[in-house]
């Protein structure tokens, strides 16, 4: 496909369709100031609503890619050439032969001055696995004055191939960051055995955000279940603890409870069938009937 030449032609067509603009006086400036704004969101309001038409892929296909490529053009006509690009590879087979020309404009667009192309590029490039998004990912966050995204959407990205060994570089990022960034980092560590005294610790703290605890409880249970299931049941217990972390460890519990044969703690079951009566908390009363159900009691 030579998109070069439909991009001349777009570029043209926008060229002959543009009227010399008018003289005007000041009053009219402020109104007339809104109009290219107009004129962009009725462009990509076109561009949304054209029918999908798959005899006449080839020139839809083409004047979209010139679209994309086109940096004069505002972002909100971009975005939505990017949009109706992404419907276009739901055709599968049909689309094949634009896909090679596809993924190449995402990589162009991987590297925009737009950061809303830049991402929306990088996690279309990223769920299909693409190596090269991956390495400007990886450098992002090994050199975050080279970095395209956020560390979080970096991070999240990446996740998106299972096998990639990231480890090292999100423990990394753990420990620099804060935030959104730093409860990915522990995400993409839920994998890893040698996070597992970090889970721990986190969990422990009760001094950590609810959102960091609950993250490290889902963590550790995928690591180490025996770990979790006496390090859960001790939150449970505490009544000074959060009420939001001892249902999740309890919820976590049950599921973990649901594929296991062994007796669970009778301690355990005591403070749960306790809690469904005496907890204030619906979140922690709905958790303790599902953790009874899941022992069988």
């Amino acid at each position: 496909m030579d998109v070069d030449r439909y991009r001349k032609r777009y570029e043209a067509e926008l060229a002959k369709a543009a009227a010399p603009p008018p003289r005007r006086s000041r009053s009219r400036r402020s109104a007339a100031a809104v109009a290219p704004v107009k004129r962009a969101a009725a462009r990509a309001e076109a561009i949304e609503a054209a029918p999908v038409e798959v005899q006449n892929l080839d020139d839809r296909v083409g004047e979209l890619l010139a679209v994309l490529l086109d940096r004069k053009e505002s972002v909100a006509v971009r975005s939505a050439g990017l949009q109706a690009l992404g419907a276009l590879d739901f055709l599968g087979p049909r689309f094949d032969p634009y896909r090679a020309a596809y993924k190449e404009t995402l990589r162009t667009l991987a590297t925009d001055r737009s950061r809303t192309l830049r991402e929306r590029a990088l996690e279309r490039l990223a769920l299909d696995k693409d190596r090269y998004a991956q390495d400007l990912l990886i450098r992002g966050l090994e050199h975050p004055e080279d970095a395209l995204v956020s560390d979080a959407r970096a991070l999240q990205f990446l996740a998106y191939d299972d096998h990639a060994e990231l480890a090292p570089l999100a423990r990394r990022v753990y420990k620099r960051s804060t935030g959104v960034a730093r409860e990915e980092a522990l995400r993409m560590l839920a994998t890893d055995p040698q996070s597992e005294r970090l889970f721990t610790r986190l969990l422990k703290d009760k001094s950590e955000k609810s959102s960091i605890r609950r993250i490290c409880a889902s963590g550790l249970q995928s690591l180490n279940p025996q770990a979790f299931e006496k390090t859960a049941g001790k939150f449970v217990a505490d009544d000074s603890d959060y009420d939001e972390i001892r249902a999740t460890s309890l919820a976590a519990l049950a599921h973990g409870r649901e594929a296991r044969e062994t007796e669970p703690d009778p301690k355990l079951v005591d403070t749960a069938e306790k809690l469904t009566t005496q907890s204030r908390s619906p979140a922690l009363r709905a958790s303790s009937k599902r953790f009874l159900r899941a022992t069988g009691v």
